[in-house]
Protein backbone atom coordinates (compact mmCIF):
# COMPACT_ATOMS: atom_id res chain seq x y z
CA UNK A 1 0.00 0.00 0.00
CA UNK A 2 2.57 2.71 0.65
CA UNK A 3 3.65 2.32 -3.51
CA UNK A 4 0.34 3.26 -4.29
CA UNK A 5 -0.20 6.77 -6.41
CA UNK A 6 3.54 6.91 -7.21
CA UNK A 7 4.66 8.91 -10.54
CA UNK A 8 4.95 5.51 -12.16
CA UNK A 9 1.59 3.56 -11.28
CA UNK A 10 0.07 7.15 -12.38
CA UNK A 11 1.99 7.01 -15.70
CA UNK A 12 1.15 3.61 -15.86
CA UNK A 13 -2.75 4.59 -15.67
CA UNK A 14 -2.47 7.13 -18.37
CA UNK A 15 -1.09 5.63 -20.65
CA UNK A 16 -4.01 1.94 -19.84
CA UNK A 17 -6.26 4.91 -20.12
CA UNK A 18 -4.76 6.20 -23.51
CA UNK A 19 -4.59 2.68 -25.38
CA UNK A 20 -6.68 0.11 -26.09
CA UNK A 21 -3.66 -2.72 -25.70
CA UNK A 22 -3.37 -3.61 -21.59
CA UNK A 23 -1.03 -6.40 -22.41
CA UNK A 24 1.29 -3.99 -24.60
CA UNK A 25 0.80 -1.19 -21.67
CA UNK A 26 1.21 -3.51 -18.65
CA UNK A 27 4.55 -5.38 -20.76
CA UNK A 28 6.14 -1.86 -21.41
CA UNK A 29 5.91 -0.36 -18.31
CA UNK A 30 7.07 -3.47 -16.61
CA UNK A 31 10.11 -4.22 -18.46
CA UNK A 32 10.55 -0.13 -18.12
CA UNK A 33 10.93 -0.90 -14.55
CA UNK A 34 12.88 -3.81 -14.77
CA UNK A 35 15.62 -1.85 -17.11
CA UNK A 36 15.43 1.18 -14.80
CA UNK A 37 15.89 -1.18 -11.29
CA UNK A 38 18.69 -3.05 -12.95
CA UNK A 39 21.09 -0.31 -13.69
CA UNK A 40 20.71 0.86 -10.21
CA UNK A 41 21.66 -2.47 -9.07
CA UNK A 42 24.64 -2.79 -11.17
CA UNK A 43 25.48 0.73 -10.42
CA UNK A 44 25.11 0.34 -6.67
CA UNK A 45 27.39 -3.13 -6.86
CA UNK A 46 29.97 -1.53 -8.91
CA UNK A 47 29.68 1.64 -6.43
CA UNK A 48 30.17 -0.57 -3.00
CA UNK A 49 32.49 -2.31 -4.93
CA UNK A 50 34.72 1.44 -4.66
CA UNK A 51 33.07 2.86 -1.85
CA UNK A 52 32.74 1.38 1.87
CA UNK A 53 28.87 0.50 2.62
CA UNK A 54 29.23 2.77 5.63
CA UNK A 55 30.16 6.10 3.96
CA UNK A 56 26.88 4.60 1.23
CA UNK A 57 25.14 5.06 3.98
CA UNK A 58 25.98 7.70 5.16
CA UNK A 59 25.63 10.14 2.14
CA UNK A 60 22.41 8.39 1.21
CA UNK A 61 20.75 9.44 5.01
CA UNK A 62 22.77 12.80 4.03
CA UNK A 63 20.95 13.13 0.87
CA UNK A 64 17.14 12.12 2.59
CA UNK A 65 17.55 14.42 5.11
CA UNK A 66 18.86 17.53 2.97
CA UNK A 67 15.66 16.71 0.45
CA UNK A 68 13.33 16.23 3.48
CA UNK A 69 14.58 19.49 4.97
CA UNK A 70 14.39 21.53 1.45
CA UNK A 71 10.39 20.04 1.22
CA UNK A 72 9.92 21.18 4.76
CA UNK A 73 11.38 24.65 3.90
CA UNK A 74 9.21 24.74 1.05
CA UNK A 75 5.92 24.12 2.35
CA UNK A 76 6.98 26.85 5.25
CA UNK A 77 7.68 29.65 2.36
CA UNK A 78 3.89 28.74 1.13
CA UNK A 79 2.49 29.40 4.72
Amino acid sequence: MAEMGDKTQLATLALGARFDSMSAVTAGTTIGMLVADGLAVFAGDRLTAIVPMRTVRWIAASLFFAFGAAAIAGILRIL
